[in-house]
């Protein structure tokens, strides 16, 4: 019994090893088939592409396939493989990825590169490499264009011997680029301007100002990096200066943005909208100037950090919690410093405008600032510094709009045994006698307001020619009515009162 139980079990694994390596149970690492997708890719400055490759097993048995890359990738170009490895199951597929990212100094080429596939049985442990050809073509953010012994980097080199070589093209450029920022400057930069001098607006002549100076320098570093590239440089070489000259491209573009907001919005804000005020003017061209000298430069290093790849995510978060401190620092500061530049701007009131103070006097507004508006008080002659923030959190009366007129009033008591139709009359003649009260379409308007106490209450409505006078023709119409009342023989009522005794 014991010897027939062995020879079971000695049958038993011979059927179990036949059955594992039999044809039909194993797979071959040649059952994996891989498809490229695509055989040649462009790349330009901080860009990205990826070559794809889907493998697809064909077998019985799970494959590990790992990707290699096999050959050199071109300086300036930075790749991932993804996913590193896969198991493959069978009936099963997977996509491979090579993704490529190129600086922003990538230089123009054209490489070959090799990947290979490591595939693995893992029932046998048997592999095979499995390699693609693909095709990589880069190209520079300036251009991809043969400069090398080019008369201007464009034309093959005509001139005779010596001067057919390089430094012969070089030279030639040079000259040629001399003179086209000499024709600039010195002729078509005036020729236009003179022409423009013509025109009814001053607009063109600002523009030429303002664009001649970055147009020159523009033209002074293209011909420079044109004429560099015409001796035979690395690419490497030739991609940092291609990189240069697009710093020198932003910078040039930050000062054009920041003439232009100082001299051409500024100065369309000084005649538009301040109507001549130079105490205004001044202030929104500092305000201007203000704006453009801390937006324009951070906007340019962002703009530069980005051509050098620097990430500033980190620095970003960093000023964002800077400027959180010290915004709560000066917190009243920049209140005021909004406040003004809407004062500015909106334009509620503007220097020598009259208007009410908290008090109750009246101030003349003496100047319009980034921080403070002084006013100064008509009552007692002070000087008064108001920060903006107060004034733009509460009702702004201006007393000059919208125009200097000023409208009052002035009561008067007198009998009840006097004719309201005649005491009308004498009020209306004694506003006529009064230079500064407006007559015509703006004369004044007398009411009887209230009879009560033996007396009845006049009230004359006057317009008053100018703001500034409203307290002289109060005064002098005040005066000139005693006169005309004495002449007629009115006279002002006196409070009475009645007394009743009782016994």
């Amino acid at each position: 019994m014991p010897c027939r139980d062995v020879v079971w079990r000695m049958a038993l694994l011979m059927a179990l090893l036949l059955l594992c390596f039999s044809p039909g149970a194993m797979s071959d690492p040649g059952d994996v088939s891989l498809f490229q997708v695509s055989d040649e890719l462009s790349i330009g400055p901080g860009e990205r592409a990826s070559f794809e490759w889907v493998a697809y097993n064909d077998g019985n048995t799970s494959m590990l396939v790992v990707p290699e890359l096999r050959s050199d990738i071109p300086e300036r170009v930075t790749w991932n493989l993804e996913p590193g490895f896969k198991v493959v199951e069978p009936g099963s597929g997977c996509s491979f990825y090579l993704n490529l990212t190129a600086d922003t100094d990538m230089y123009s080429g054209l490489f070959d590169l090799v990947m290979g596939f490591n595939v693995t049985d893992l029932s046998t442990e048997e592999y095979e490499v499995i390699e693609h050809q693909v095709v990589l073509r880069t190209v520079s953010s300036y251009g991809n264009l043969d400069r090398v012994n080019r008369i201007m980097g464009i034309w093959e080199n005509f001139l005779p011997e010596p001067l057919d070589g390089q430094w012969g093209a070089l030279g030639f450029s040079v000259m040629i680029w001399g003179a086209i920022g000499l024709l600039a400057m010195k002729v078509v930069g005036p020729t236009i301007h003179h022409l423009a001098r013509r025109t009814k607006t001053k607009w063109d002549d600002i523009v030429i100002g303002v664009v001649k100076l970055p147009v020159a320098m523009l033209i002074i570093a293209y011909g420079t990096i044109s004429s560099l590239e015409i001796l035979r440089h690395p690419p490497a070489t030739v991609a940092d200066m291609e990189l240069g000259y697009s710093i020198v491209l932003v910078i040039v573009a930050s000062i054009l943005a920041y003439r232009i907001l100082v001299s051409v919005i500024a100065c369309w804000g000084k005649d538009r909208c301040l109507n001549g005020r130079v105490g205004s003017r001044d202030a929104l061209a500092n305000a201007v100037a203000l704006v453009g000298k801390v937006v324009i430069p951070v906007a340019a290093i962002f703009a530069i950090a980005a051509l050098l790849g620097v990430d500033l995510g980190a620095a970003i978060l960093g000023i964002g919690f800077l400027g959180l401190i010290v915004g709560y620092a000066t917190q009243n500061t920049l209140s005021n410093l909004f406040a003004g530049l809407e004062l500015l701007f909106d334009r509620p009131f503007r220097p020598g405008d009259r208007v009410p103070m908290a008090d109750g006097h009246t101030g003349q507004v003496q100047k319009v600032g980034l921080l403070t508006t002084k006013v100064l008080d008509m009552d007692t002659s002070e000087q008064v510094i108001i920060p903006n923030s107060m004034i733009e959190g509460q009702v702004i009366v201006n007393m000059n709009a919208p125009d200097e007129r000023w409208k009052s009033n002035v009561k008067v008591n007198v009998s009840d045994r006097e004719d309201p139709k005649r005491i009308e009359e004498l009020m209306m003649e004694a506003s006529r006698r009064t230079p500064n009260i407006l007559q015509g379409n703006n004369a004044p308007v007398v009411r009887l307001s209230r009879v009560e106490g033996g007396r009845m209450l006049f009230t004359i409505f006057i317009w008053i020619d100018d703001v500034a006078n409203r307290h002289i023709a109060r005064t002098e119409y005040r005066s000139n009515l005693y006169d005309v009342f004495r002449e007629n023989g009115v006279e002002f009522a006196i409070p009475r009162a009645q007394v009743w005794l009782n016994k």
